[in-house]
């Protein structure tokens, strides 16, 4: 439901301008009543479909997104959260757990590896 609210919201602005925006031109004046509607529909409605549609989906996606980041970068808080909440068994617990330890040692330095390769293949081009 929190994302058919913007348009409902804009839909609710929209429909409002017209008899706000009438009576304004009856008891008021035309002036200000040109002000209702240009404000409603030129500026409101456009700007709450834009921030619904556009800037909001954008803001929770990037948080979304730092959440698996977070939520993947330790993996030892995920196996002992998963063994918390009874999703694990002791001795799965335990295999998956040295396992873990075992790899935790392995670190791959992509851009030392990458400069080694290409100080190789500079090597192999001078000879």
């Amino acid at each position: 439901m929190s994302s058919d609210l913007p348009a409902l919201l804009s839909g609710l602005v929209a429909v409002a301008t017209l008899p706000l925006g009438i009576l304004t031109a009856l008891f008021v004046g035309w002036k200000l009543s040109a002000v209702v509607f240009v404000v409603g529909w030129l500026l409101l409605v456009p700007t709450i479909t834009l921030v619904g549609e556009e800037i909001l989906p954008a803001v929770r996606g990037s948080s979304d997104e730092r959440e698996a980041e977070d939520s993947t970068a330790d993996p030892l808080a995920e196996l002992k959260g998963r063994y918390a909440r009874g999703e694990l068994t002791d001795e799965e617990f335990e295999r998956r757990m040295s396992n873990l330890v075992e790899t935790e040692d392995v670190t791959l330095d992509r851009d030392l590896d990458f400069e080694q390769v290409g100080e190789r293949e500079t090597e192999r081009a001078h000879e």
